[in-house]
């Protein structure tokens, strides 16, 4: 049992739950807003979860058949469900933020600005990265029980003449501080990256161009299915680099576009006066 990886375990768990409450909270105190449209956001990404883990698991098996009936060239393979796993997530996670701001915030008489649409990102972010973090704690246990003792394997497998158990078993038990950093910092990076097509969405519903609403679509399709491909084909790190080349993109993104809604909804403002 190593202590110095129980400590980054914990520290990746209390990150990964205070930088969005922090950032959550920042945003609630620079603008003056209710804290429900933080906690609105996480309840839309629980939404989206409950429509898209059920259909994952309805329509991934058949899709993963067609490809494997299609074709034995195992990269094709994961390439093709790398882009089916982007997908299902782009346009249900996209459209889902869609619904919120279209009909969800009209209803709740919420008036629909970049402010409220960057704490509403934050929320949405924020509790998957929460999520995570609670995951961890569940690997953290794991881990403690795998180093105390022989005993450990019997307590955590079912099946000791797996190979694939037992592969798992040992990677967990010889991980490293090392090993957890890159989750940590996907965690950071996700939560940008979430941020930012919420604030996509927000601009094809302000402008009522749903061109905008395919971009955020197309974008996190792209995202998902390249940094799927590339982790199960060259590794973490190369995948993290990707993500971290979005994420510098999200960051401008999200400038670009506050600085257009801000002036959007000023001329709008002075349309209708």
């Amino acid at each position: 049992m190593s202590l110095a990886v129980i400590i980054t375990f914990i520290l990746a768990i209390s990150l990964e739950i205070a930088v969005p409450l922090m950032l959550g909270y920042y945003i609630v105190k620079r603008f003056t807003l209710p804290w429900a449209i933080f906690f609105y956001g996480a309840l839309f990404f629980i939404l989206a979860q409950i429509i898209h883990i059920p259909l994952l698991y309805l329509i991934q098996p058949f899709f993963s058949g067609w490809l494997i009936a299609g074709t034995s060239d195992t990269a094709l393979i994961l390439a093709g469900l790398a882009l089916f796993l982007g997908l299902m997530a782009g346009i249900i996670e996209e459209s889902v933020r869609y619904l919120a701001f279209s009909w969800f915030f009209p209803k709740k008489s919420f008036s629909l600005t970049r402010d409220r649409t960057f704490l509403f990102g934050a929320g949405w972010g924020g509790v998957e990265s929460i999520f995570v973090a609670l995951t961890l704690v569940t690997t953290l246990l794991s881990y403690i029980i795998l180093t105390s003792g022989p005993s450990g394997y019997l307590l955590l497998s079912t099946n000791l003449t797996d190979p694939a158990q037992v592969a798992a078993l040992d990677t967990l038990k010889n991980l490293t501080p090392l090993d957890l950093i890159p989750g940590l910092v996907e965690r950071m990076m996700t939560l940008i990256l979430q941020i930012a097509f919420t604030m996509i969405v927000f601009l094809a519903v302000l402008t009522r161009n749903w061109l905008y609403l395919l971009a955020a679509i197309t974008w996190h399709t792209v995202l998902d299915a390249v940094v799927v491909f590339t982790a199960a084909s060259y590794g973490t790190w190369p995948a993290e680099g990707f993500v971290a080349i979005n994420t510098v993109l999200g960051l401008i993104s999200i400038y670009l576009i506050w600085k257009l809604s801000g002036k959007y909804q000023v001329a709008a403002a002075v349309t209708d006066t």
